[in-house]
């Protein structure tokens, strides 16, 4: 009998082990999702009184509960993820926006768009080259992801609707020193990435002002200028230029007569080659008798072209907007256009001389270059411009009026700007300066365009002289002589 009882204990022996196989079990559950830590990871992560950060250190007791990870804090995270110093920030482009931003990556130094994205999808780490580190916030209701489709004109913009509180414990940081990436220690059941806010402010920086800004005037010169011509004198320009090395336009007023003959008979005289053609610009007069003189001088020499305006000083812009009007019409090809006045010397064969050493030139205005000329504010003067007229201090660079040259390719844009811009009485501030500054012309000064009276007994100066102003109907004739009779011994530089 005592011997099947022990038997009978026996046989459940077993079945007892398995019991308190399956007792030990529940009572201490091993934590299964952590696997044992390696010694590469100890010793690639930055450590607190000798233990990992985002390692719960010290042993676990059945009274302790489930080892559950803490929340990161803002210092930890830099503690781990800052280098020894702080780098400088990155200066915002011109679009302002950052640099990095052009380039697809995000605000996270050595980590892109596409990854940060694919990461914030798929609730994985973020890939991390032997250089990057990233932190992740544990829990911001206001953090914004970036999107897949951001471009490189693109800032980054937070969603419309607030982002869930994540669920259960938050995925530690991952950090890469060693080459191993640590395992985080629960699963987490979504991840927000936090772009750093960064505030960027653009370095555009806005062009200086144009001088036209500065006009004052309520009338555009298209309002107060009559297109056309009463007398055009087409056939003066034949093929419309094309064979021509200079065209010369005078201006010249209509009872100028004396000085229009000085001019024909001392360097005018240059008019009868066929690569050179002169004209003067006139404009309409109310003398009947001023009128009759000046039909009957143009029917013997016909180079007096009369334009619709009504001819005075005070519109001298008006005339010099003729001239590129008559010019665009009838002389559109010649290469070179000098614009003078009826008082100028003009050295004919140093001014052919000249165009013949610019003949590939374009878009360009040569003559005497005014630098830094102020306003006059005198009343009494002939050049007075008042404030409530033009604004500036300052004029733009311009080249002055008696005598200016230009190549024909900017004739048609300087005609149309000029007649769309605000009226201003003087003609070489307006068309040299304010306007050419406008079509970012260049304008080139050169020595030879003297445009003032000079002493008339220097023949070598004279020679190497282009243009002289002020030059009476007699000295005309004594500056001819004294340049062209071919006894002047002087050498031309």
């Amino acid at each position: 009998m005592g011997c099947l009882q022990v038997r009978r204990w026996l046989s459940f022996l077993p079945a007892a082990f398995v019991v308190y196989l399956l007792l030990h079990y529940l009572v201490y559950q091993p934590d299964l999702s952590t696997p044992p830590q390696s010694p590469m990871i100890d010793e690639g992560l930055p450590r607190t009184n000798d233990t990992p950060v985002g390692v719960a250190g010290g042993s676990r007791s059945l009274q302790s509960g489930p080892r559950v990870l803490p929340p990161l804090t803002p210092q930890e995270v830099s503690a781990a993820t800052a280098p020894s110093e702080e780098p400088p920030p990155a200066e915002a482009s011109p679009g302002g926006r950052r640099p990095d931003a052009a380039n697809g990556t995000s605000a996270l130094p050595g980590v892109t768009t596409n990854q940060l994205v694919a990461a914030s999808v798929s609730g994985g780490a973020v890939p991390a080259s032997s250089s990057t580190k990233v932190a992740s916030s544990p829990s911001s209701s206001s953090s914004s992801v970036v999107p897949a489709s951001r471009t490189s004109n693109a800032a980054p913009v937070a969603p419309s609707q607030p982002q869930p509180q994540p669920q259960g414990p938050v995925r530690p940081v991952v950090i890469q020193g060693t080459g191993s990436e640590v395992q985080p220690k629960q699963a987490v059941t979504k991840k927000t990435l936090v772009l750093k806010k960064t505030s960027v402010v653009s370095s555009s920086v806005s062009s200086p002002s144009l001088a036209i800004n500065f006009l004052k005037g309520r009338q555009k010169l298209g309002e107060r200028y009559e297109s056309g011509f009463s007398v055009p004198h087409e056939e003066l320009c034949p093929d419309n230029g094309r064979e021509l090395k200079v065209l010369v336009l005078i201006t010249s007023a209509p009872d100028h007569q004396k000085h229009r003959t000085a001019v024909r008979q001392t360097w005018g005289h240059f008019g009868v080659r066929r690569d050179v053609v002169l004209a003067f610009m006139v404009g309409r007069t109310l003398n009947a008798d001023i009128q009759a003189s000046l039909d009957q001088e143009n029917d013997l020499y016909g180079d007096i072209v009369q334009a619709n305006f009504m001819d005075h000083y005070s519109n001298l812009t008006l005339k010099t907007i003729s001239m590129f009007e008559w010019v665009k019409t009838y002389c559109s090809e010649s290469h070179f256009i000098l614009k003078t006045d009826d008082d100028m010397f003009i050295n004919m064969p140093l001014l052919l001389s000249f165009v013949e050493s610019k003949s590939s030139e374009q878009r360009v205005l040569y003559g005497r270059m005014a630098k830094g000329w102020k306003p006059v504010r005198n009343k009494k003067s002939k050049y007075y411009i008042d404030a409530s007229t033009y604004s500036r201090t300052r004029y733009p660079d311009f080249l002055t009026g008696p005598a200016y040259l230009f190549t024909g390719d900017v004739v048609e844009d300087i005609y149309r700007k000029t007649l769309d811009t605000t009226f201003f009485p003087l003609e070489d501030v307006l068309v040299t300066g304010i306007v050419g500054e406008s079509l970012r012309l260049r304008r080139v000064g050169d020595s030879r365009f003297r445009n003032e009276k000079i002493k008339l007994t220097d023949t070598c100066g004279l020679l190497k002289t282009i243009s002289i102003h002020m030059v009476k109907y007699e000295e005309q004739f004594d500056i001819y002589k004294r340049t062209l009779d071919g006894k002047a011994k002087c050498k031309v530089g």
